[in-house]
């Protein structure tokens, strides 16, 4: 074996990849090696010695699962918004989510769910905004959050922290209630911004803040 796992570093790097794949579809060994930049060759050893020590599953169809140790052995982070137009104040906020875990799981509002709650469309389609987040270095995966309710979203990351925008009007105590009823358990963390007055709402009325910065 090549022991990459006296490493802890090399063991979240690897367990977090597989988690944030995991939940944009299958984590298969080709999707694993592009994700980490390695060989078939190296994939292999560390996939052997990640299943060896108990943290890592292979499935009858070459899928890579965590199994319940690899899962406890990183903390998730979840974060969400709307991101219509990702600005620096964005950058910061996720930034500083990430820095409270090991993978960063970011909740991008659906088309729909913009439309009922701000009663007025967004400038750029879900799927643009999801790839746009989705290419952000400090965010480990990206997707659509539920049209309905969010805690379908919660219940399918299953955090160990909810990170929320300083401006966002989630209530900490609401979300730890109902996260406690579907037993569910996280922490919940609000953010701060330097830069409370840059947000997407004020940058279509006047795109010149930008060059406030």
């Amino acid at each position: 074996m090549v022991e990459l796992f006296k490493s802890d570093v090399t063991k979240k790097r690897v367990l977090t990849a597989v988690f944030s794949i995991g939940l944009d579809g299958s984590c298969t060994k080709q999707r694993f090696s592009a994700a980490l930049g390695l060989g078939p060759e190296l994939v292999d050893a560390i996939l052997e010695e990640a299943v060896g020590s108990g943290l890592v599953a292979l499935s009858d169809q070459e899928q890579i699962l965590l199994t319940g140790d690899g899962r406890s052995a990183i903390k998730v982070v979840l974060a969400g918004g709307v991101f219509d137009i990702l600005h620096p104040g964005h950058i910061y906020t996720l930034t500083k989510a990430r820095s409270l875990g090991d993978a960063l799981v970011v909740s991008v509002a659906r088309d729909l769910t913009v439309l009922k709650t701000r009663g007025k469309p967004v400038i750029n389609d879900e799927v643009t905004r999801l790839s746009l987040v989705k290419a952000l270095k400090c965010v480990d995966a990206a997707i659509l959050g539920s049209e309905t309710d969010i805690f379908e979203t919660v219940e399918r990351v299953k955090p160990d922290i909810i990170a929320i925008g300083y401006d966002q009007s989630h209530s900490e105590a609401s979300l730890l209630s109902q996260g406690a009823s579907k037993g569910l358990k996280f922490l919940v963390t609000r953010l701060d911004s330097p830069l409370p007055g840059m947000k997407s709402t004020n940058l279509k009325k006047d795109p010149r803040l930008l060059k406030s910065l």
